[in-house]
C-alpha cells in the first residue's frame, strides 16, 4: 500500500469553540486550535526570552509601553482567541477584531467594576478553554497515527 500526501499531513490536535455572552452587552465566540502563530504567541508570555533580573524590573528600564503578563494575555486573546464579535464603531459597522480593540472593549464595558468583572469573565473562559485544548491535544497525541499492515523484508 502506497503513502499519500494526506497521510502525511501532521495530525490536529483539537479545536475548543464557544459562543459566550456576557450580560446581554456583547456576544462573542472564541476558539482556540493548534494554529502556529497563537503558539508562539502564547510562548513569548509563558517563556520570556531575557531572564528576570532586579535590572530588567527597574523602572528606569521599563517604559510605559511594556505590558504585564494580564495584559500581554488580553491582546493574545483579542488576536488570535476570538473569532466573531458584536462590537460595533461609532459608525454602527462591526469593529476589526485584534488586540487593541478587545483591550479597548475591556476598558469600555461599564465602570471599574464591571470592566474588571468582564475580564475575569474572559480570562476564566480562556483558561477552562486552554484546559480543555491540551487535554485533547494529548489525547491526539497518544492514538496511533496509523496501523502497519506491511510485511517487512529481510536485509539481503
Amino acid at each position: 500500500m502506497a503513502i499519500t500526501l494526506k497521510d502525511l499531513k501532521p495530525k490536529k490536535l483539537g479545536e475548543v469553540v464557544r459562543e459566550l455572552n456576557y450580560k446581554d452587552l456583547v456576544s462573542f465566540t472564541m476558539r482556540i486550535s493548534d494554529d502556529k502563530d497563537y503558539v508562539s504567541a502564547i510562548k513569548q508570555i509563558q517563556k520570556p526570552e531575557k531572564p528576570l533580573t532586579k535590572d530588567s524590573l527597574s523602572k528606569a528600564n521599563n517604559a510605559v509601553e511594556t505590558l504585564s503578563q494580564g495584559e500581554a494575555m488580553m491582546i493574545i486573546i483579542g488576536e488570535y482567541v476570538i473569532t466573531e464579535w458584536d462590537v460595533k464603531t461609532s459608525d454602527g459597522k462591526v469593529a476589526p477584531i485584534n488586540g487593541d480593540n478587545f483591550m479597548a472593549l475591556c476598558a469600555s464595558v461599564g465602570d471599574d467594576d464591571e470592566n474588571a468583572e468582564f475580564v475575569g469573565f474572559i480570562s476564566d473562559n480562556f483558561h477552562e478553554m486552554a484546559k480543555e485544548f491540551a487535554l485533547q491535544a494529548s489525547e491526539t497525541k497518544k492514538k496511533p497515527s496509523r496501523s502497519s499492515t506491511g510485511t517487512k523484508k529481510a536485509a539481503s
